[in-house]
């Protein structure tokens, strides 16, 4: 059983991992709380599996375990394969009543996995008696090692290509009990005709995403002569390269060009698009050494840096396809830092598509340098004329705010502290976005911006270090180190006049000149950015329909704008203005968060509560604790599952900032706090029995690292951003594997009091403990959203030192000498 129970844990920490990143490649890359939301349900619907069924069970205990041992091993691939069925479109969340019943389906077709792991799991540590701890801990133990060596697993193949070899592993790992039931030879042969069934499975029926249609990269595949020509995978996402005559891309590209006398008879060479899990990062674009072919590029709002100043040294951060290395290799810069954080993307351009741009990463004004962008500037003290940051995300994803729910730390009011700090004394900052109306993403950075030059500057006008333009469908700030001289503007106006851009915003621009060309009803871009620049930008940020306050490290949300205080003004217009009025990402926490509730109802509480009272006679149902014993001891497993999965949602985006990769993230937070949850588990049983009071000592640790976090974590994090990989996974390791330490005390205490005093409430309890944790995975993921880390990391702090009241204000809680885990559940 120990072996089984390791690698069943093992793969569908494995599978939730790999979840995590089909979902990215089908829809969008926010999705991890949905995934650990569904893991939970899975595991408690697996406690009313075992609640209905373990008297069966009981009777033949091998042949049960077997059999749920298979049905795991077949269910990775099946069901993914089978949710890529359900017609899920989240964009009709709103408008489709259908859609939530695809999404009700598709959110179970992926539990079944954890189903089913879970029940194995689940009858494993019910047999183990007094074991139970040492069950439990071998079972996170082999959760940690699934969710770590996965990651370097995706090398090997696009994520579905895993699926069947998890099953695989689950299999194996039951094969000491098949052989233990059917003897060496017929069990050898049922081990060999199982894994044909996972393998026919893979092939009937492959468990390939299917890629929404929004996505750019189905949209692009449709141009005739479309194909893909390169195709790599990795941790970091699958990409893939698609050539056609008919590509030709230059985002916010003036309806000048090729018109006036400058451009005329110009055009754009030839392009091939290259994508990340579907989503565009931008052209890879022919580039012979004739810097006359990139002109289109000075008739973008990018341009605008150039032609307002000089830069002759200029960092580029996440160049995708080069565009931006373009850009400045026209434009006569002499020195060019490109910051790329995934080396496959790189990759690509120094190896097969390496003569197509023209060498473009082995050109001498050229440096690459690999790695997280803010991690490379923090650990030069260089200096820049030029720091650009240019349309890091999708033109589709950003429109239907779908990346509201993904944290960006490139965009804080610390990551601009700290890009003024590598500027020279007339160094920019070029900010470049998707244009959005009403507008939200560029009054962002312009407070943003704002916020930094007062923390990092001694003027006291801020405002005239800032330059503001937008085109038809972009817009582009600077953010000076020194202010902006007349002639520096009126150079900047005379870009924009020859291109046909509107000029938002400079300091002294009159209303009257800032909606000349792409002329809106109203000069709202130049509005808001006077606005925020005034003595009533509180008053402003407070009234507007979004949520466009300077964004932070706590709370690094760039792309959220919703407003609770404005949902009904804003759900009023929905009808007359549609789509861009929505932060979708945020529409699909809500959306999961109401799943959560209903399906943990469905499958976890309410068997439990019909079931539960069907099958106990009158004699039982006098053995019941008191109804007020019953209401703390549920309340106590609620408050403790919901603190936990607050603590790991916290814990999830805050160290994709010292990680770089939310994958990496998610592997290794899930990893070390399974491990080391496990570790504390084991002694539980030990502290219980020696001192009544041991769980005051795991609130104060768990209050212990929410004050050093609050207080020390900034500087520990900005000392660990400059070390290699592996120092920053160490410190990561330590933070969360103490917190963890302590987090894997109350639920086993809790469960062996349970255990000897109410065991009849043992199957409640898992019940009450899973729905909790499924709906505080969604509401976790809200709460950071909308209040920050630190809130999430408080309130879960706040809800362990009620359950600790509750534990010891029942009858019974403190005396754990003598308590045993039932050998049976009731």
């Amino acid at each position: 059983m120990s072996l089984l129970i390791f690698c069943t844990s093992f793969s569908v920490l494995a599978y939730e991992i790999l979840l995590i990143r089909l979902l990215s490649i089908v829809w969008w890359h926010h999705f991890a709380y949905m995934v650990i939301s569904l893991a939970l349900l899975g595991f408690g619907a697996s406690g009313v599996l075992l609640f209905l069924l373990y008297a069966h069970i009981e009777r033949k205990f091998d042949h049960w375990l077997f059999l749920l041992a298979v049905l795991t091993a077949l269910s990775f691939s099946l069901g993914f394969s089978f949710s890529q069925q359900t017609g899920l479109d989240p964009l009709q969340l709103i408008w489709q009543k259908k859609a939530w019943a695809g999404m009700f389906l598709t959110y179970l077709f992926m539990g079944i996995p954890f189903l089913f792991a879970g029940a194995v799991i689940g009858i494993i540590l019910t047999r183990a008696g007094e074991n139970a701890h040492r069950m439990y801990a071998l079972d996170l133990v082999g959760a940690g090692c699934g969710a770590l060596l996965v990651v370097p697993a995706l090398y090997m193949g696009p994520p579905w290509f895993l699926l069947p070899l998890l099953g695989a592993f689950v299999l194996f790992g039951s094969s000491g009990t098949c052989l233990r039931i059917f003897g060496a030879l017929k069990g050898i042969s049922l081990l060999v005709t199982v894994f044909g069934l996972i393998v026919l499975c893979y092939l009937v029926l492959p468990p390939t995403p299917k890629i929404h249609h929004t996505k750019g990269l189905p949209m692009i595949l449709s141009l005739p002569d479309a194909g893909v020509e390169a195709k790599s995978w990795g941790p970091q996402g699958i990409i893939q390269v698609v050539g056609s005559s008919s590509i030709r891309e230059a985002a916010g590209l003036s309806l000048t060009f090729s018109l006036d006398e400058e451009s005329r008879g110009s055009g754009i060479p030839s392009q091939k698009m290259i994508f990340l899990d579907a989503e565009s990062l931008g052209p890879l674009t022919r580039f012979n050494g004739d810097r006359q072919e990139l002109q289109y590029l000075d008739y973008t709002t990018q341009a605008l840096p150039y032609h307002v100043r000089h830069p002759q040294k200029v960092i580029v951060l996440g160049p995708g396809g080069g565009t931006d290395v373009l850009l400045a290799l026209r434009q006569g810069t002499k020195e060019i830092l490109a910051l790329e954080a995934n080396p496959q993307v790189a990759d690509l351009l120094k190896q097969p598509f390496a003569s197509f741009t023209g060498e473009l990463y082995g050109r001498p004004e050229i440096t690459l340098k690999i790695g997280e962008a803010r991690q490379l500037i923090h650990s030069t003290d260089d200096t820049f004329d030029l720091i650009q940051l240019s349309l890091l995300d999708s033109f589709g994803a950003s429109a239907g705010g779908l990346a509201s729910a993904e944290e960006s730390y490139l965009y804080t009011v610390e990551a601009f502290c700290l890009y003024l700090s590598r500027l020279s004394d007339f160094g920019m900052i070029a900010v470049t976005r998707w244009l959005k109306l009403p507008p939200r993403d560029s009054f962002r950075v312009f407070a943003t911006a704002l916020e930094a030059l007062r923390k990092t500057s001694s003027t006291s006008t801020p405002e005239r270090h800032l330059l503001f333009i937008r085109s038809w469908k972009t817009s582009t700030i600077l953010i000076s180190r020194s202010a902006f001289s007349d002639e520096e503007i009126a150079s900047a106006a005379r870009f924009c006049d020859r291109r046909g851009f509107d000029m938002a915003y400079h300091a002294g621009l009159k209303k009257e000149k800032a909606n000349r060309f792409d002329r809106l009803k109203e000069p709202y871009y130049f509005l808001g950015a006077s606005a925020l620049s005034s003595e009533k930008a509180d008053d402003f940020l407070d009234a507007y329909v979004f949520n466009v306050f300077p964004t932070t490290d706590n709370r690094p949300y760039f792309s959220h704008f919703f407003r609770w205080d404005k949902a009904f003004f804003l759900f009023r217009q929905l009808r007359a203005e549609s789509l861009p009025l929505i932060e979708l990402g945020y529409v699909f926490i809500v959306a999961t968060l109401v799943q959560a509730l209903v399906a943990g109802g469905i499958f976890i509480l309410v068997p439990l509560i019909f079931l539960g009272r069907i099958g106990l006679n009158a004699q039982q149902w006098k053995e019941l604790p008191s109804k007020g014993k019953v209401a703390g001891t549920l309340l106590y497993f609620g408050l403790i599952g919901l603190a936990f999965m607050f603590m790991e949602m916290a814990l999830l985006p805050k160290f994709t900032f010292l990680l770089a990769h939310p994958i990496y993230s998610a592997a290794l937070v899930l990893s070390s706090v399974l491990i080391f949850a496990g570790c504390g588990s084991l002694n539980v049983g030990r502290l219980q029995a020696r001192w009544h009071w041991f769980l005051w000592l795991a609130v104060a640790g768990i209050f212990f690292w929410i004050a050093f976090m609050a207080l020390l974590g900034e500087k520990l994090f900005a000392v660990a951003f400059t070390k290699p990989l592996w120092v920053r996974l160490l410190v990561a390791i330590g933070l969360s594997g103490f917190l963890a330490f302590f987090l894997g005390w109350p639920f086993p205490a809790g469960l062996r009091v349970t255990s000897k005093h109410s065991p009849k409430l043992v199957p409640w309890v898992w019940g009450v403990n899973g729905c909790a944790s499924v709906v505080g995975a969604v509401m976790g993921k809200i709460l950071s959203i909308s209040f920050g880390f630190q809130c999430s990391t408080i309130v879960a702090g706040i809800l362990y030192l009620g359950a600790c009241l509750i534990f010891y204000a029942l009858p019974n809680r403190g005396d754990g000498a003598s308590a045993k885990i039932p050998e049976t559940l009731p």
